[in-house]
């Protein structure tokens, strides 16, 4: 706990990241990612191996851009870089390791933004009563630029997190409820009309499980159908005693290398 702390304040993010959480989860992930590097690692492997194989058909090679970047654990950045004119990481919150890789390659640009562009919309519809943003817009992450490849990289299944804090009690009312499911659905819509090939690697169900028997599964994406995916697999994402020592929690996670097409 203690080296979270030093590391929260020594990496502190910018207004829109601290008023996600975003600098408060990424060091969270570090942590947990040291103490289950083992476990994890099936996960972050099969991740990058689907965002190279999406690129690799990409049909050009100008601008590649992967969201949801956070500290590239489960990005593979040098590999984007030797492959494209310029890759661009989009997150909230770019932690000291993303950072330091865009310092050494030199075509590599970090975007801050936030991914559904609707953070203070939906304070301001907290704070007044208001009404919240029916139906959701398509968000604008990357205003001008017209990606050759561009990878959503577990990102889905976090957009909806913060605005449960956000929006408190509503959050848990049918327009709430409706507002959360529109985020994760123009996330899909958004990246669905993007040029260029689209790869989208997202949490479809979070899930505790005892051995091969699963105890409890919640679905990860608001209740948004995807059609069937390229590829699945299981992060094992706290495995006992991580979280608990009665049950291993895992998430499903679906890899899809074009989706537009899907």
């Amino acid at each position: 706990m203690l080296r979270e702390l030093i590391s929260l304040w020594r990496d502190r993010g910018s207004r829109l990241a601290r008023s996600l959480g975003q600098d408060r989860e990424a060091v969270s992930i570090d942590a947990r990612h040291r103490r289950c590097r083992e476990a994890w690692e099936p996960h972050l492997q099969a991740t990058r191996a689907l965002i190279l194989d999406a690129a690799d058909t990409a049909p050009g090679r100008g601008l590649a851009v992967a969201l949801g970047s956070g500290a590239c654990l489960d990005v593979p950045v040098a590999e984007l870089a030797e492959r494209f004119a310029q890759v661009v990481l989009v997150d909230a919150h770019h932690p000291r390791a993303a950072r330091e890789l865009a310092k050494r390659l030199g075509n590599v640009r970090l975007v801050t933004a936030d991914a559904t562009g609707l953070a203070q919309a939906a304070r301001d519809a907290a704070k007044r009563r208001g009404r919240l943003p029916c139906p959701v817009p398509l968000p604008d992450p990357l205003p001008g630029l017209r990606p050759d490849f561009t990878a959503s990289v577990n990102l889905a299944s976090q957009l909806p997190i913060p605005f449960y804090t956000i929006l408190g009690r509503r959050a848990d009312d049918a327009p709430g409820q409706t507002f959360l499911r529109g985020l994760v659905t123009a996330h899909f819509d958004w990246l669905a009309g993007l040029p260029g090939r689209v790869c989208l690697a997202c949490d479809t169900a979070w899930e505790r499980a005892d051995g091969p028997e699963v105890l409890e599964r919640r679905d990860a994406l608001e209740g948004v159908a995807l059609p069937p995916p390229d590829r699945t697999w299981l992060w094992r994402i706290a495995p006992r005693p991580e979280e608990s020592a009665a049950y291993d929690r895992q998430n499903r996670v679906a890899g899809f290398l074009d989706f537009a097409a899907a």
